[in-house]
């Protein structure tokens, strides 16, 4: 192999690795390459579009269309930011668009940075910065609580025995509060046990999921599993996944009881989703471990804070369980993400790949 194909071949391995969506196309506005990112993006191969016009992969309206054309023919560059394109099957993207000149045959290569992608990266960064303030605040204040609740437990006992039996049911129901407010405090304060990771396959826990929801639903709601079988083992804490995946599908199942939706249905969905961010990393490979109900959906002012502690939507919730779940997930340097619109509620449990088999 000579030195020019040898560095051919590493620029076009540089630029698979990217995780912008370039894509390249001749002066006759035809695609010649994708990188993988694109692939990604668009949901379409490079065998597949290759030499296809690039408005089979993105419609593009006459002024940008113009300025292509005008780049081809004077090997120019441009810059085109906050610009809505539309992907072939009719979704509406806003991006930000950068066009090179390749080439003095008018080639260009097209470098796509979907804004959805950046906005919820830093979406993602503020929320991680204010649940760590709030897990902060809330454990400060959990120390600052259950001093006095030991005092005035240990005054009940003391006093219990001083007093008549017959008040000793005053004294009981004090010391009992007490412990209410003890537990309750513990969990706010989150799990405090590392995790014991060990390989595992996650399908056997959704198994396990799969079987209580199904008794706890009595024939109510139908538990629907759509599993990915080439997915690996993963390097997990079987247990804190169990109880993560638990309440996401218990508070489900609630949800779809309590609003007595009819025909209710809760999917259990594992994928395997190529080149995903997680805070600052940029992971080949993550599991994707989705839990989809069709109920009333979750109110959109209450998605964005649904993983801070006390905050529920439902009439019976506490706010503690999805608190404690992202925290478990980030013990996995994963994420949980929430999309909730009317008639389908989804939560995803991203979980990298990078240490498994």
């Amino acid at each position: 192999m000579s030195n020019s194909q040898q560095a051919n071949n590493a620029l076009a391995n540089l630029v698979n690795h990217l995780t912008t969506a370039i894509v390249l196309i001749n002066a006759r506005m035809e695609i010649v390459a994708l990188n993988l990112a694109a692939e990604d993006l668009f949901r379409a191969s490079h065998n597949q579009m290759h030499l296809e016009p690039i408005s089979n992969l993105l419609f593009l309206d006459p002024v940008l269309k113009k300025q292509l054309q005008h780049s081809s023919r004077q090997h120019q560059s441009f810059t085109s930011r906050d610009t809505q394109v539309q992907q072939s099957n009719g979704r509406m993207l806003w991006v930000d668009l950068s066009v090179s000149a390749v080439d003095e045959q008018g080639s260009l290569a097209l470098e796509i940075q979907p804004l959805e992608r950046v906005k919820k990266l830093s979406q993602e960064a503020r929320r991680s910065t204010q649940q760590q303030t709030s897990t902060n605040l809330v454990r400060n204040l959990a120390h600052e609580i259950k001093n006095p609740l030991g005092g005035i437990r240990g005054a009940a006992q003391l006093l219990q025995r001083e007093l008549d039996p017959s008040l000793h049911e005053f004294t009981d129901i004090i010391i009992s509060e007490a412990d209410r407010l003890r537990d309750l405090v513990d969990r706010l304060v989150g799990p405090q046990r590392q995790a014991q990771k060990q390989y595992y396959n996650v399908h056997q826990v959704l198994d396990k999921i799969d079987q209580l929801l199904r008794a706890e639903a009595d024939g109510q709601v139908q538990v629907i599993r759509n599993y990915d079988p080439s997915l690996p083992e993963l390097l997990i804490d079987a247990n804190q996944i169990t109880q993560v995946l638990l309440n996401i599908g218990r508070n489900a199942l609630q949800a779809l009881l309590e609003h007595d939706i009819r025909q209710g249905q809760i999917v259990l969905k594992t994928r395997a989703i190529r080149r995903f961010t997680i805070g600052n990393t940029c992971h080949r490979l993550v599991c994707c471990i989705s839990i989809i109900d069709n109920g009333l959906g979750i109110p959109a002012d209450l998605v964005e804070n649904i993983f801070f502690p006390l905050v529920t939507h439902r009439a019976k919730g506490t706010g503690l369980g999805l608190s404690i779940a992202q925290s478990l997930i980030q013990q996995h340097q994963g994420l949980i993400e929430c999309n909730s619109q009317k008639g389908q509620t989804c939560f995803n449990v991203y979980l990298p790949m990078e240490n498994n088999p």
